[in-house]
C-alpha cells in the first residue's frame, strides 16, 4: 500500500511518534474500521520491526511475522496491548497430566499447560503427576483471597499519625464509607492494615477483585480512597500511591504472613511402594524427607533465603504463568512456596504451601491468544459477575499449586536418588548419556 509506505517513511524519519503509529494507520489506512483494528496494529508492528532491521542490518523475520492480536477499542480509544510492539516471542508449550485433583474448587482430572524452553521440566512435572495419580490424587485448598496496595501518607505530626491509625483499626463504618469511592464493580475494599513510622503512615489496603488478579483495579481504588482520606485530613500529604508494603513483584515476608493474591495449599500421601515404582532405586520416604529438610530449610537458611523454602517452585510456576498469560514479574513473589516432606508410617506426606500466588483468569495476557485456550482447557475460561464470584481463579490457583507440587515432588525424589537430577538434565537437554 502506498499509504503504508508513506507512513513507514515518515516514521523512520521520526516524524511520527511511537505512540501514534497504530492510531494513524487505523485512521488513515483503514478509515477507523473496527473490523480492521488487528490489521492496523499488525502493520504498525511490522513497520517498527522493518525500521529496526534496516537501521541495524539484522534480520528479524521470525519476530516480525509472529502475529499476536492483543489490541482493542475502548470508547473509541485504541488500546495497543503493549507499547511499541514489533511482533511476538514464541515459547514452546507442553502438556503434563492429566492429574487427579480433589480440591475445594478444582475437582477432577486436569492437564497442566507449561510454556518453557527448559528440557526436563515438563518431563519432571509428568513424573510427579504419575506419582500423585498412583497415590490417589492430590488435595488442594485456598485459605486467602485478596489483592493489596499500600499508599504512603505523611501526617503533620506523630500524634495525628497515631490517631488516624487507631481510627483505621477501630472505626467499623470507615471501610463502608471508603468503598463508596471505588468505581470498579469488581473491586471491594475488605480492610486496611495501618503501619506507622513516625509521621509516615502506610495503609496496606486489601481488596477482593473477582477473577482478576486485581493489581491495576486495586491501584485505582487506592488512589480514589487516598484522595477521599486526604480531603478530610488537614496538613496530610500523599508521598506515593504504592509504598512497597503491598508488596508487589518483590520478595517480601509480609506477603507470606498476610497473604497476597491467593494462599493455596496442596498435600498428597505417596505410599512407599509408589516411591519405589516411580522413582529411582534408593528413594524412600525417609531419604526424601532428609533432602527436603537439608536442602529447603538448612541450605536455604544458610544462604539467607527470605521468602519461601522449596526445591524449585519458580520453575513450574514460570512455565504455568507463561502458558496461561499471567504477569511474569509476579513469579518473584508468587514462588515463595514452602515444601514439607514428612516420612510417616507407610510412605511420604508431601505438602506445598503458596501464601502469595498472584494469578488471574481475566485481564492482561489472559484475555487472548494461546493463554485463553489454555485457561479454557483448565475449565477456567469463564468470568464471574462480582468480587465474590471468582471460583474460576480459585480453581486455577489450585491447579497451579498442583503443578508446582508435582515438579517439587519429582525433583526432591530425583535428588534423593543421588545424581539423577544432573544425569537427567544432561540426557534430555544435551542428548548425552
Amino acid at each position: 500500500m502506498d499509504k503504508l509506505k508513506e507512513i513507514k517513511d515518515r516514521f523512520a524519519k521520526g516524524e511520527i511518534k511511537q505512540q501514534h503509529l497504530e492510531t494513524m494507520i487505523f485512521n488513515e489506512v483503514y478509515d477507523s474500521d473496527a473490523s480492521r483494528l488487528q490489521d492496523a496494529c499488525h502493520d504498525a508492528a511490522q513497520i517498527r520491526c522493518s525500521v529496526a532491521e534496516e537501521s541495524t542490518g539484522v534480520s528479524l523475520d521470525l519476530i516480525k511475522n509472529s502475529r499476536l492480536d492483543n489490541s482493542g477499542l475502548s470508547e473509541g480509544h485504541l488500546l495497543t496491548g503493549i507499547e511499541m510492539k514489533v511482533g511476538a516471542a514464541l515459547i514452546p508449550m507442553g502438556l503434563a497430566g492429566p492429574v487427579k485433583i480433589s480440591g475445594e474448587y478444582a475437582k477432577g482430572e486436569y492437564y497442566l499447560p507449561l510454556a518453557t524452553n527448559e528440557a526436563a521440566l515438563v518431563a519432571g512435572v509428568q513424573r510427579g503427576v504419575k506419582a500423585i495419580n498412583m497415590s490417589g490424587g492430590i488435595r488442594t485448598q485456598v485459605t486467602f483471597d485478596g489483592m493489596s496496595r499500600a499508599p504512603l501518607l505523611e501526617a503533620p505530626d506523630i500524634d495525628a499519625a497515631k490517631k488516624f491509625c487507631i481510627r483505621v483499626q477501630e472505626d467499623r463504618d470507615l471501610i463502608q464509607e471508603l468503598n463508596k469511592e471505588i468505581k470498579d464493580p469488581f473491586v471491594r475494599l475488605e480492610y486496611i492494615e495501618p503501619y506507622q513510622l513516625g509521621t509516615k503512615v502506610f495503609l496496606r489496603m486489601v481488596c477482593k477483585t473477582g477473577d482478576a488478579m486485581g493489581m491495576n483495579g486495586v491501584t485505582k481504588a487506592s488512589a480514589d480512597i487516598a484522595r477521599r482520606i486526604l480531603k478530610d485530613l488537614e496538613g496530610w500529604k500523599l508521598i506515593t500511591i504504592s509504598s512497597n508494603l503491598c508488596t508487589d513483584k518483590k520478595a517480601s515476608h509480609i506477603n507470606i504472613l498476610h497473604g497476597r493474591g491467593k494462599s493455596v495449599h496442596a498435600e498428597v500421601f505417596v505410599p512407599e511402594e509408589v516411591l519405589q515404582k516411580v522413582f529411582k532405586k534408593g528413594v524412600t520416604s525417609r531419604s526424601v524427607e532428609r533432602v527436603v529438610f537439608h536442602k529447603c530449610y538448612l541450605g536455604s537458611t544458610l544462604s539467607g533465603t527470605i521468602s519461601g523454602f522449596n526445591v524449585n517452585a519458580a520453575n513450574a510456576l514460570a512455565a504455568f504463568f507463561a502458558a496461561t498469560g499471567q504477569d511474569m514479574a509476579h513469579v518473584v513473589s508468587s514462588s515463595a512456596a514452602f515444601v514439607q516432606a514428612d516420612a510417616v508410617e507407610g510412605g511420604l506426606h508431601f505438602m506445598v504451601s503458596m501464601p502469595s500466588l498472584e494469578i488471574a483468569t481475566i485481564g492482561g495476557g489472559t484475555n487472548f491468544g494461546t493463554a485463553r485456550e489454555a485457561l479454557k482447557l483448565l475449565g477456567c475460561g469463564e468470568i464471574g459477575t462480582s468480587p465474590d464470584d471468582n471460583e474460576n481463579v480459585k480453581r486455577l490457583a489450585e491447579i497451579c499449586c498442583t503443578a508446582v507440587a508435582a515438579l517439587d515432588l519429582n525433583t526432591a525424589c530425583a535428588q534423593a536418588a543421588g545424581y539423577e537430577m544432573a544425569d537427567s538434565h544432561v540426557a534430555l537437554a544435551r542428548g548425552e548419556k
